[in-house]
């Protein structure tokens, strides 16, 4: 067994392996006393010997620790030898992340994909409010789950590129591009200072391809990053040629989705409340997910 998990044993189960995060690998384990699911995450060996990834480790740790919110996954446990190797020991989302859920267009109802976007922006505005930009907003970090009375809750489950907004450098250097192509924000790739509105921008894009199914740039890496930088988005009517999603919500994904920071929407209660001002369809009561 791995060293990391051998110190674990006597208080939590190894049930298996997850999947290989970008740090290290994911267990899902089961808490001896209180036969709770739990995920274990390890900081990779051949990375444990680099300062960097050591203090991001450490910094992902120190950041959720402070985040105790209803759409964010918690921290219960965390340890960072001398030498370098580490885990934490978080909490166990039951459901799906949201790149699994587009790709397979699960999310039909319009009403639900609204709810899912309001509580990811409340899980953000949370997190700035606390003096953080997350910088690497996709929907891999975001999982849909079911409450126990049926609700459906969503859960952001990684911090691993979280910086502080004041009191270090929340520039991105011009080498070293963190974050995902796909979702980044134009100052990323820059190499500019970011702030909040970056991960809007971020926001902006998953919103349109979770209510689309299509992303907004459309070809290869580099000409998905020339559309971020200088494009516009593909024209809803493209993507959306049976306008299933109302004019008014375009609206506030397009505002989004601005390339001067200034002329974004400015925060995360903004965007939240002109979801929630717009009226939109009815329609049957949906499941949390389609089968």
């Amino acid at each position: 067994m791995i060293p990391e998990l051998e110190k674990l044993e006597g208080k939590y189960e190894v049930l298996r392996k997850l999947r290989e995060g970008g740090m290290g690998a994911i267990y899902l384990v089961r808490h001896r006393l209180l036969e709770e699911l739990r995920v274990v995450k390890l900081l990779r060996p051949q990375l444990s010997d680099e300062a960097d990834f050591r203090e991001r480790f450490l910094r992902e740790a120190r950041v959720a620790i402070q985040l105790r919110h209803p759409n964010v996954a918690q921290l219960y446990d965390f340890a960072l030898d001398e030498g370098g190797t580490g885990y934490m020991v978080l909490e166990y989302v039951d459901g799906r992340n949201l790149q699994e859920l587009i790709a397979e267009g699960a999310v039909r109802s319009l009403r639900l994909k609204v709810e899912i976007a309001v509580q990811a922006l409340e899980a953000l505005g949370f997190l700035h409010r606390r003096g953080f930009v997350h910088r690497d907003v996709s929907p891999d970090n975001l999982m849909l789950t079911v409450t126990a009375d049926g609700e459906p809750r969503v859960k952001l489950i990684d911090l691993g590129i979280v910086k502080v907004l004041h009191g270090e450098s929340a520039k991105t250097g011009t080498h070293v591009f963190l974050g995902k192509v796909r979702y980044a924000s134009p100052e990323q790739f820059e190499g500019s200072r970011v702030d909040t509105r970056s991960d809007l921008y971020s926001f902006g894009v998953l919103l349109y391809e979770l209510l689309t199914g299509v992303h907004p740039f459309q070809g290869g890496m580099h000409s998905v990053i020339s559309g971020h930088m200088f494009r516009a988005p593909l024209p809803f009517d493209e993507a959306d040629p049976e306008r299933r999603v109302p004019e008014e919500l375009r609206r506030v994904v397009l505002d989004a989705l601005s390339k001067d920071p200034g002329e974004r929407i400015q925060s995360a209660g903004e965007f939240v409340r002109r979801l929630r001002a717009l009226e939109l369809p009815a329609e049957p009561e949906p499941p949390a997910l389609e089968a």
